[in-house]
């Protein structure tokens, strides 16, 4: 009988040093914040979809008239293309080039953010999308502010782990989180930039 304490004691040992129940934990606990994460960017865009449909005939502007396409189609194309990069570092074989999808992840983080900021300064510096012109300029600024800080947030994790050794577990949880910020954007962008005004 101590012979299988001992045994068992050493098994839940490595398993501990492995990293394999901590590991489960964090994915269970991201899983459940990526849930009710989701929510909330569900409630803004349901949000967004009621005013727009309650506007007065003509109140609501076309996107197309006020947002420029090309460069948020851009921003898309990066943070797609970050979706594939943070997939290639999560199945990387080796550290290094582990470390390399990460760093190509966070740069096209990077560029996602830098083409926000720039879209931003282009449409404040514009007559009709203050923060308070219309609902819509309200409405666009809260939603896509929103997402930004996600991806903010993201970014800030990629990097934390391109300065410290993590295990390939910690990768996936990253992972998650990063894929739940790409795939929170398409309706954001189809819904807030794509959608006409008929």
């Amino acid at each position: 009988m101590s012979h299988i304490a001992i045994d068992g004691s050493a098994d839940a040992g490595a398993a501990s040093e492995s990293g394999h129940g901590g590991g489960s934990v964090s994915a269970t606990g991201m899983w459940t914040f990526l849930a009710t994460d989701a929510m909330g960017f569900g409630g803004l865009l349901a949000a967004y979809g009621v005013l727009r449909a309650r506007a007065a005939a003509g109140a609501w502007p076309d996107p197309r008239s006020r947002l420029a396409l090309a460069p948020a189609a851009a921003m898309t194309f990066a943070l797609l293309t970050s979706s594939l990069t943070m997939t290639l570092a999560m199945r990387a074989p080796g550290t290094r080039e582990r470390r390399r999808w990460l760093l190509a992840t966070l740069a096209l983080g990077v560029a996602f953010l830098v083409g926000a900021a720039m879209e931003y300064g282009h449409l404040l510096g514009g007559a009709s999308m203050g923060l308070a012109s219309d609902l819509f300029a309200s409405t666009f600024y809260v939603i896509t502010g929103f997402h930004g800080l996600h991806v903010l947030a993201g970014v800030v994790g990629i990097g934390f782990m391109l300065r410290a050794k993590h295990g390939a577990q910690a990768i996936e949880t990253m992972g998650l989180y990063w894929h739940f910020v790409d795939v929170a954007w398409m309706p954001i962008f189809s819904v807030v930039y794509l959608w006409p005004v008929r």
